[in-house]
């Protein structure tokens, strides 16, 4: 009895399938915790009006993290989500993937009224 082995082109094409399986799993994946103090549980496009957020970057290069409004490292309040411009007073925050916007947010100071 003979023992039929796959050619090389054969073992190429299925380690080619397996990298792009393994690669899109990965890239769907990453990040995707679910508990309460899971990165995607902190992350500014889950924040809803009346939220707080803390800038963890800089002004030119924000780093927006969801947090306790009675916390003291709360900069600002979530006012409205989403709108293509904000009222005079406060700061549009927008997230951005491969130049689209995917989400944007107004903010007021959060010790603001």
């Amino acid at each position: 009895m003979s023992q039929q082995r796959l050619s090389p082109l054969m073992k190429v094409a299925v380690l080619a399938i397996a990298a792009v399986i393994a690669g899109v799993w990965m890239y769907t994946s990453r990040g995707n915790t679910t508990g309460p103090d899971s990165e995607s549980a902190k992350a500014p496009a889950v924040a809803e009006v009346g939220d707080c957020v803390q800038n963890k970057g800089s002004d030119d290069s924000p780093d927006m993290e969801v947090i306790d409004c009675s916390d003291a490292k709360a900069d600002y309040k979530v006012a409205s989500k989403f709108e293509n411009e904000c009222e005079p007073g406060q700061t549009r925050y927008e997230q951005t993937r491969r130049g689209r916007v995917q989400f944007s947010m107004c903010l007021t100071e959060a010790g603001a009224k």
